[in-house]
């Protein structure tokens, strides 16, 4: 064993979670190690706390210290290489992500996310630069041991929105309990085909199935077994586009939260979403990409509103997108007054 010995001090983000997920997470930082190690070592009493053998499922107070061999996790084969995404986070600055952020307090920060920018990484595509990866840049110093600022959500790479993230590790407990108690309020704008109703509650369930065109998961109105989903529209704006033809801008508010539900939903009543590939209209778009260059669906989470641990409650609104103003055209002013007044 090595007198070279590195000493962790839990902090309020690394605390009341068990001994054993700890080191787990710390070791994510070293692939080579499997889960069968880290037991190992806690058996073998080559990683202590406070200077003592303790339990897998042991719960971490503040100020506890975790101690062991500085070189104990590291592996004759493993090599530390750096990726070509390591070498573009290297020259991602605060400054260059400071335009993004829309809204920002002690316990949280919301970026206005890219359409271009994906909000996790992913396989297809591990060397871009992600939101994850914004995010890391910019809440450094908000980083423990085992806590990274995190989001509280998922959501697709071609939808434009408010995204938050929790730089405390008791900020995002809270965050996700009050997305589980569906306590939040998200408002999505969305353009889709021809003229829709002033109002309308689509009360549909869904059920997720493969696309094998697409390689992937999509949503459909159920059949067999069933997820509750509840969407609410309003109608902004019907007008005419000169190559789209009839178009409305809807103003959205969502009960559930499942996956692709406003575009299943809408679909399910013939207005498509603008620009979207699975649930689609065809024609619109491969006019709107020709006429237009727009290749994604014209989905933006506009508006995102929750309640703090001090009950003050927090509204976040995005800009309008390019894209939508691109397709509004002269429609955008009045549009956007309208907007202003809801």
């Amino acid at each position: 064993m090595s007198d070279n010995q590195t000493i962790i001090t839990i902090d309020e983000n690394s605390s009341n979670q068990r001994f054993d997920r700890f080191l787990r997470k710390y070791c994510k930082n070293y692939p080579t190690v499997k889960l069968t190690d880290i037991y190992s070592a806690i058996r073998k009493w080559e990683i202590t706390i406070n200077s003592r053998k303790s339990k897998e499922d042991y719960r971490l107070q503040v100020w506890d210290q975790i101690s062991f061999p500085a070189d104990l996790f590291w592996k004759k084969e493993h090599v530390q290489w750096i990726s070509f995404k390591e070498k573009q986070m290297k020259k991602l600055t605060k400054e260059e992500i400071l335009p993004r952020i829309l809204y920002e307090d002690a316990e949280r920060v919301a970026f206005n996310k890219p359409t271009w920018v994906v909000a996790h990484e992913s396989n297809k595509h591990r060397k871009d630069l992600s939101m994850n990866d914004y995010l890391a840049c910019y809440t450094k110093e908000y980083e423990s041991w085992t806590f990274k600022p995190a989001f509280g959500y998922r959501l697709d790479k071609d939808t434009s929105w408010v995204l938050i993230a929790a730089k405390t590790y008791e900020a995002l407990q809270y965050f996700n309990q009050i997305i589980r108690d569906r306590e939040i309020n998200k408002e999505y704008l969305t353009i889709v085909v021809w003229k829709t109703p002033e109002h309308l509650i689509i009360d549909k369930p869904l059920e997720k199935s493969y696309n094998a065109h697409f390689d992937r998961a999509q949503m459909n109105i159920a059949k067999f077994w069933w997820l509750e989903s509840k969407t609410e529209i309003f109608t902004v704006k019907t007008f005419y586009h000169h190559d789209l033809g009839q178009l409305s801008l809807l103003r959205v508010k969502l009960y559930t939260g499942r996956m692709h539900q406003i575009r299943v939903h809408v679909a399910s009543e013939w207005f498509p979403v603008v620009g979207d590939l699975i649930y689609w209209n065809p024609a619109v778009n491969r006019k709107c990409n020709k006429v237009l260059h727009i290749q994604r669906q014209l989905l933006h989470c506009y508006r995102y509103s929750f309640s703090d641990r001090n009950e003050k409650l927090i509204t976040v609104k995005a800009p309008l997108p390019e894209d939508f103003q691109l397709v509004l055209g002269p429609q955008l002013k009045q549009i956007s007054t309208l907007l202003d007044n809801q």
